[in-house]
């Protein structure tokens, strides 16, 4: 009975996390799609081209999370890294 509890166990936190994430990943992709349809008519790329593109959720998706890893790695990053550098400086005989 012990191993198949540990089974279990060993299961769900395979399945868990990446439920999570698939379902996390859809609401992102879903709530960009949803951003195109802010746009004005004239700007939405349907019209501009003349057809739909399948998957421009996905790219406006993965363009704002690399944006956003870009700005936390190189401004708020710099940020904590002279944070932690002044408090070292105010510890004696570091």
């Amino acid at each position: 009975m012990k191993r198949l509890r540990t089974f279990l166990v060993a299961g769900l936190l395979i399945w868990v996390p990446l439920g999570i994430t698939i379902i996390l990943i859809k609401i992102l992709v879903d709530l960009m799609d949803q951003t195109l349809l802010l746009l004005p008519i004239a700007y939405r790329p349907e019209t501009l081209l003349g057809f739909r593109i399948p998957g421009l959720g996905i790219v406006l998706t993965v363009t704002v999370l690399l944006v956003t890893g870009i700005f936390v790695a190189n401004i708020l990053g710099r940020k904590l890294v002279n944070f932690w550098e002044r408090i070292l400086n105010r510890i004696p005989l570091v």
